[in-house]
């Protein structure tokens, strides 16, 4: 989608909001306002600052009108969040800049205090008017009055809105522009006249050009943000992002576990002092052994430390670590957790990150695949060929490990045990291994013949399998069968 028009947003006070706004010019300041930093970059675009259920539950705690409008089938906080994540009119290029689903927007904090800001949608249980969410946004009111149509309802002032504050953000850093520069001077209006600043940063640049005011605008985009709503970060804030995947590690067998995070706080991560430790609870000591085939990622029992040097805010940080199944350990699924650390500062944010670790019995398969299913006149016979692999600790001996029929156990089939040669089969119900041996993690064969007898009636058969370790027991039931019609 092409851009083909810009407007910069009026006047907070002009919107239908403004007793709301007005509030703010009878009262003291509140301390430590920066009107050249009004929020950090990091804070601005952190689309996933906030999920679908996250925002739902902020209009809920909020008692906001929103919390139960819906447009187009989309409740409030979907708009919202789709919003914040470029779809819809929230996409789009000017100027040489995209904004698409990959980019996204704003974070949507930063929608909902603009939303408060302008319309004062967030604290008026009665405000969702018609008239007032037309214009939910203040996008395509300026300054010199009047509210285009355009742009008018809900999820186009959250969609445009949205794609606005993002451009805004994009063109503060070049792009061929001369004005609302992250660096350049500005001036102005302010309670007592004039305000002269300097753009600090883009998100600062960006809120500036889309309501170019310091009162009753920007300055009350701040104090929600960072006093009503306290939206702002901590020095160490993270957000789980992915993981690898769940191993079966046999005795003495090791594993690189991954995992990435990102950096949403406001301080710089340094090695060794941000770690991932062991959870559930905090410190504890491991069944498994911290080693493996190195570096073991480990830095002590329970810390592990991540691979970069460093990771600055809204960066990501990668931690990879070995864990070894120790001799002894009994078969089953283990699960192990892990949170990150600050040291010295606490704990952060428990995504209850683990592993299920399975550690399989002496004897265990996995189903590969098997053959397609016959049609067969009478008379006929069919080679039968399945694969699987050994996930258990021993290595398979043809004399001990074989194919049973099953459904029930060791049933006799209806078909003749004989066809092709070899058959495969060693017995009225057992039939062995193609290969001499397997070894752990590696794949057995099961070839075997079939035949329809003369006498046996037309219709379709299925016919169950299933691997067992003679002595030991039937090992698992994958339901293996193959269906055959005789005609």
């Amino acid at each position: 989608m092409s851009k083909t028009l810009l407007l910069r947003c009026g006047k907070a006070i002009i919107a239908s909001g403004a007793i709301t706004l007005m509030l703010f010019s009878t009262q003291t300041k509140a301390s430590g306002f920066n009107a050249s930093n009004l929020v950090s970059n990091v804070d601005f675009v952190d689309i996933g600052g906030m999920s679908t259920g996250g925002i739902q539950d902020f209009l809920n705690s909020r008692n906001s009108c929103l919390k139960n409008f819906s447009e187009g089938g989309r409740s409030a906080a979907s708009i919202i969040y789709d919003a914040a994540h470029g779809h819809g009119d929230a996409s789009g290029s000017f100027g040489g800049i995209t904004i698409n689903t990959s980019t996204g927007t704003v974070n949507p904090e930063v929608l909902l205090v603009t939303l408060q800001k302008e319309q004062s949608l967030i604290t008026d249980p009665g405000r969702c008017t018609e008239s007032v969410l037309r214009k939910a946004m203040g996008y395509g009111c300026p300054d010199s009055g009047g509210c285009s149509s355009k742009y008018a309802g809900f999820t186009k002032q959250m969609e445009w809105g949205a794609w606005q504050l993002r451009y805004n953000y994009e063109r503060s850093s070049g792009h061929g522009y001369s004005n609302y520069q992250v660096g350049q001077s500005f001036c102005f209006d302010d309670w007592n006249g004039q305000h002269c600043g300097r753009f600090d940063n883009r998100a600062t640049a960006a809120l500036y050009r889309y309501t170019p005011h310091v009162y009753n605008g920007n300055y009350n985009f701040w104090n929600l943000f960072h006093n009503t709503y306290q939206f702002q970060r901590p020095a160490y804030s993270h957000r789980y992002t992915s993981q690898n995947g769940d191993p079966t590690l046999r005795t003495g067998q090791s594993y690189k576990f991954t995992l990435r995070v990102k950096n949403t706080g406001t301080s710089t991560w340094r090695r060794g002092r941000v770690n991932l430790a062991t959870s559930k609870g905090h410190d504890r000591i491991s069944g498994f052994l911290r080693e493996g085939d190195g570096p073991s990622g480990w830095i002590s029992p329970n810390r592990i430390k991540f691979t970069q040097s460093t990771v600055a805010p809204n960066a990501y940080a990668t931690y990879e670590f070995y864990m070894e199944v120790p001799r002894g350990m009994p078969p089953g699924q283990y699960r192990e957790y892990f949170q990150l650390v600050a040291d010295g500062v606490g704990w952060m944010e428990d995504y209850g990150i683990y592993w299920n670790i399975t550690v399989p019995s002496q004897y265990s398969y996995q189903y590969i695949s098997q053959n397609s299913n016959p049609t067969l006149r009478k008379g006929r016979s069919y080679k039968f060929t399945l694969r699987v692999k050994n996930t258990g600790q021993s290595t398979w001996r043809r004399n001990k490990v074989r194919l049973g029929t099953s459904r029930d156990h060791d049933r006799i089939s209806s078909f003749l045990r004989e066809g092709g040669n070899p058959s495969g089969w060693i017995s009225g119900n057992r039939i062995q291994l193609k290969e001499s041996s397997v070894a752990p993690n590696a794949y057995g064969t099961f070839e075997f013949y079939m035949k329809v007898p003369n006498n046996m009636s037309a219709g379709s058969y299925r016919e169950y399998f299933q691997v067992v370790a003679d002595g030991v027991g039937w090992l698992q039931d994958y339901g293996i069968y193959w269906q055959i019609r005789v005609r």
